[in-house]
């Protein structure tokens, strides 16, 4: 791209990405990145490999792709030290550039470069990371002194990055008012601009042999309900209240007839199947590990009901509008995001709190008067349509730049 070129250039900063690496905030930043390619920008997106295997640097959907080895990014020295060489060789095009941050961590190294002070900054406030570690750390048993430590330097990145944004951009009013709640010093612009779906992809289906097929191949009977979820199998996706919920509805009711399938990996993978071991429902739950992105829409298609069982710290959810859709109705937490996306369609998708028994009593009703809820299968497409196409939230985006760079 020419220095007269009217679209400016894109550095994009994490600490991992899709598709190396599966997540909803990795999903939102390369399906806007891909889109601002399209659109005639530049895109370079500096991360660090979860795998060595991966190449240091390919272009994927025309974004180009420059990463950090797996022995670097657990440096923090030699972390700094990449990243800081990386942003300056960039910098060094003649680009009208403007830096796109989704990590703390990065973008605070990428601070101490001079050239990248003076060009105009984005934050995408996907969650707290100062939240997160402090879940994950607390579950793990971490020190209390040392937990103390890691959490304010963690806190101290986290305001770095704020304060040297011209804006910061959050998927919903809960990341919204976390971030005014959480940020002590002047505020800088901001705005919600919530993740999306690609509704050509993610769309219901009216192929009854292939949904059948699904159906058959993950052991789902004829005349069986099919619940879906698709999480990171980790704390505070709610996944152990949810298995819970599933004992405790066989258990007011042995004859009852359903499946839950538990698409996803993580980290308590075994943990989370040893529980449903114990519970007695190994019959009534199937994890399937995984899945690609190609079979998932047919995952979403062929079920009959999402479930978003999350605990804590629900931004967003992409999940939740994939299921949408494909014209699956979804029943989840009153949690973060969730509450937001569902409650415009029927606050009888929200579950009346996180634990197991308030899951166990809206599954249960569900699966013995399903009607209701199917009803609204069409009105679950339209939602999707209408709020969360990625051409829409590129759109937003796009906007923003505009603004930034007129304020710069």
């Amino acid at each position: 791209m020419s220095p007269l070129s009217l679209k400016p250039a894109i550095l994009s900063l994490q600490y991992h990405c899709y598709p190396d690496a599966v997540g909803g905030a990795w999903k939102v930043t390369h399906e806007i990145n891909k889109r601002l390619v399209a659109r005639g920008h530049r895109v370079v997106l500096i991360t660090c490999k979860p795998e060595n295997k991966l190449k240091n640097k390919e272009i994927i959907d025309g974004v180009e792709f420059d990463r950090i080895s797996v022995e670097i990014s657990k440096d923090s020295v030699r972390l700094w030290r990449a990243i800081n060489k990386k942003v300056k060789s960039y910098l060094k095009d003649e680009e009208l550039w403007f830096a796109h941050v989704h990590n703390p961590l990065v973008g605070a190294f990428a601070l101490t470069v001079k050239d990248y002070r003076k060009i105009p900054k984005i934050y995408h406030f996907h969650s707290s990371w100062y939240d997160e570690e402090k879940i994950n750390l607390s579950e793990v048993g971490k020190n209390r002194i040392s937990l103390y430590i890691r959490l304010n330097i963690i806190r101290f990145l986290e305001w770095a990055c704020y304060r040297t944004s011209k804006s910061i951009l959050f998927l919903s009013e809960y990341t919204r008012q976390r971030f005014l709640d959480y940020y002590p010093f002047k505020k800088p612009r901001t705005r919600i601009i919530p993740g999306g779906v690609d509704t050509k992809i993610f769309s219901p289906s009216e192929n009854k042999d292939e949904l059948n097929l699904i159906r058959s191949q993950l052991g789902i009977p004829e005349g069986y309900k099919f619940l879906l979820t698709v999480r990171r199998l980790e704390p505070r996706m709610g996944l152990d209240n949810l298995i819970a919920a599933v004992a405790e509805i066989i258990n007011r009711n042995p004859e009852i007839k359903f499946k839950l399938i538990i698409a996803g990996k993580g980290t308590l993978t075994d943990k989370l199947k040893s529980q449903a071991t114990l519970s007695g429902v190994d019959n009534f739950i199937h994890f399937v590990g995984f899945v690609p992105d190609k079979l998932l829409p047919m995952y979403y298609a062929a079920a009959d009901l999402f479930i978003m069982p999350t605990k804590f710290i629900e931004g967003f959810g992409i999940a939740t509008v994939e299921a949408l859709a494909a014209g699956l109705p979804v029943f989840g937490t009153p949690v973060g995001g969730t509450t937001e996306i569902l409650e415009s369609i029927d606050s009888a998708l929200i579950f009346k709190g996180t634990d197991s028994q308030a899951m166990a009593d809206k599954i249960e009703w569900f699966l013995k008067n399903p009607e209701p809820i199917l009803f609204l299968k069409s009105i679950c497409r339209e939602e999707a349509l209408k709020k969360y196409s990625w051409d829409l939230v590129t759109d937003r985006f796009e906007e923003e730049l505009e603004i930034v760079g007129k304020n710069k």
